[in-house]
C-alpha cells in the first residue's frame, strides 16, 4: 500500500511537473485550487486563468483542463475556470454504469457550479465535456447559460462513429490494460493523432502531450475512463441512450455555437449540420483541423469564441481562500 502511494505521488508530481512546463510555453499564469461536491461526494481540481467574466471550460476523455492552456492567453479578459472532470487529471475518480451517466452528469455540472458560486455561466465543452453540457441544456436547466462546443460533442449529435483507439476502451477489462500501459511518448503521440488528429498532435507543445500521457496513466483515471466508454459507447457506436433525440435538441433554448473541424475523425461537418440546425439560433463555425482544432489555430478559435457575444456578458466570480498557489 505504501509502495503504490509512493508511485502514485511521484505520477502526481511529474504531473505537476509537466504542466508547469506547458503553462511556461503558452506564457499562462495558472492558479489550481481543489473544489467539493455536495451532490456526487466528488474532489475536482480547477485551473483558473485570466481575469473578467467566468467562463467554465470541459474537457474530452481522457484528457485534463490543461489541455485548454493554448487558450488561456487568447481569452486573457475572461475568467477560465478548466475544470479536471472525475477520473481525469488530479480529480477524483468515479465508476461510471450504462444507462446512469446522462443523470450523473446533470449533477456533476450542478455540483460544480454550486462549488464555484456560479448561478449560470457559459461553458466551453471538447468532445466529452460538450456532450455533458448540451445533455444538461437540453434537459431544461438554465444554469448554462450558453454552450460552446469545439469539436465534435461526444455522442451527443445522432451519427457518431467509434473510432480506434477509443473503440478499444469500451471493451471491458481491455480499457484500463490499454490507458495503464507504459507507452513511450513517441507511441502515446501516434495514438493521439487517431484521436485528436495529426495536426492537432503535431502543433501541440510536447509538455502537453507529456501532461495527457502522465494522467492518462494514473490507476484511478484509467478505471474511470474505462468505465465511462463501456457506460456510454459499444465498440463502433454510442449507446442509444447517449444520442441526443430531434425533440432533445430542439428543446435547447440557450444559444449554442459549434466549432468543428474540416477533418473532424467521429462526425463529418456534413452530417452534424442537421442536427444542429435543430436547435434554435445555433451556430455552426468550419475550421481546419480534427477533433481539438483550438490546438490547430488558438487565436481563429479564441476569434470565433469572443464574437459569440453573448460570452461577453458572463457572471463575475469573485476569487475564493480556498484558491491554491499560482503555477
Amino acid at each position: 500500500m505504501k509502495h503504490q502511494a509512493r508511485a502514485t505521488g511521484n505520477l502526481e508530481r511529474r504531473i505537476h511537473d509537466a504542466e508547469s512546463n506547458l503553462f511556461a510555453a503558452v506564457g499562462a499564469d495558472v492558479d489550481e485550487f481543489f473544489v467539493e461536491l455536495t451532490r456526487t461526494g466528488l474532489r475536482v481540481r480547477v485551473l483558473s486563468h485570466g481575469d473578467g467574466p467566468a467562463v467554465v471550460l470541459l474537457h474530452g476523455v481522457t484528457e485534463s483542463a490543461a489541455i485548454w492552456a493554448p487558450l488561456f492567453t487568447k481569452l486573457r479578459h475572461f475568467r477560465l475556470l478548466a475544470v479536471d472532470l472525475p477520473g481525469h487529471g488530479l480529480s477524483d475518480p468515479v465508476a461510471f454504469r450504462s444507462g446512469q451517466v446522462r443523470e450523473h452528469a446533470r449533477r456533476l455540472i450542478d455540483d460544480i457550479l454550486d462549488a464555484l458560486g456560479l448561478d449560470e455561466v457559459p461553458v466551453i465543452g471538447h468532445s466529452l465535456g460538450g456532450m455533458f453540457a448540451l445533455w444538461h441544456a437540453a434537459a431544461g436547466s438554465g444554469r448554462i447559460s450558453q454552450v460552446v462546443a469545439i469539436g465534435e460533442p461526444g455522442t451527443a449529435l445522432p451519427g457518431v462513429s467509434v473510432r480506434m483507439p477509443l473503440s478499444l476502451l469500451t471493451v471491458r477489462g481491455l480499457g484500463v490494460a490499454v490507458l495503464r500501459s507504459p507507452s513511450p511518448h513517441r507511441v502515446y503521440r501516434r495514438m493521439l493523432a487517431q484521436g485528436l488528429g495529426s495536426a492537432e498532435v503535431a502543433a501541440a507543445p510536447d509538455s502537453l502531450i507529456e501532461v495527457l500521457r502522465l494522467s492518462a496513466r494514473r490507476p484511478g483515471n484509467a478505471r474511470t475512463v474505462a468505465s465511462l466508454m463501456h457506460a456510454i459507447d459499444r465498440f463502433r457506436r454510442p449507446r442509444p441512450e447517449s444520442v441526443l433525440t430531434s425533440a432533445e435538441l430542439a428543446a435547447i433554448a440557450i444559444p449554442a455555437i459549434f466549432i468543428l473541424g474540416f477533418d473532424d475523425p467521429y462526425l463529418s461537418i456534413e452530417r452534424a449540420r442537421p442536427s444542429i440546425d435543430l436547435i434554435q439560433g445555433a451556430r455552426l463555425y468550419e475550421v481546419p483541423g480534427g477533433h481539438a482544432p483550438w490546438l490547430v489555430d488558438a487565436q481563429h478559435a479564441a476569434e470565433l469564441i469572443t464574437t459569440h457575444t453573448h460570452l461577453a456578458t458572463g457572471p463575475q466570480l469573485t476569487p475564493t481562500p480556498s484558491e491554491g498557489a499560482r503555477r
